[in-house]
């Protein structure tokens, strides 16, 4: 496989729907994807089969959770795992917070 070289600065000016990721960059049978936050996202989920992690970029998210919501700001990272059911929400209002999804390429973006 090739040298694979991306930007985030110049992604991150393309996305202009949130929730709609961009892939970066695949690791093995990883992908790393880019991703803006608005509001709620469209449905609670569960991913049965794969960990889901996010780092924030830009701004802060909400990850609602089963076990509880955890609020993770620019810099901080968190990884849902397999089987726990969880929906995304930030505010509507203001610039769209940024965050790197690190998943498994085969990860379905609605959950199972």
């Amino acid at each position: 496989m090739p040298v694979t070289l991306f930007s985030i600065n110049n992604t991150k000016n393309e996305i202009e729907d949130p929730y709609s990721p961009v892939n970066l960059a695949y690791v093995d049978d990883f992908v790393i994807r880019l991703v803006r936050f608005q509001g709620e996202f469209e449905r609670w989920h569960v991913h049965e089969n794969e960990d889901e992690s996010f780092i924030v970029l830009e701004g802060e998210v909400n990850f609602q959770t089963e076990e509880g919501d955890f609020i993770v700001r620019k810099g901080e990272g968190i990884v849902i795992p397999k089987g726990l059911r969880h929906c995304p929400k930030a505010s509507s209002e203001g610039p769209m917070p940024l965050a790197l999804i690190i998943e498994k390429s085969e990860t379905k973006r609605l959950g199972d």
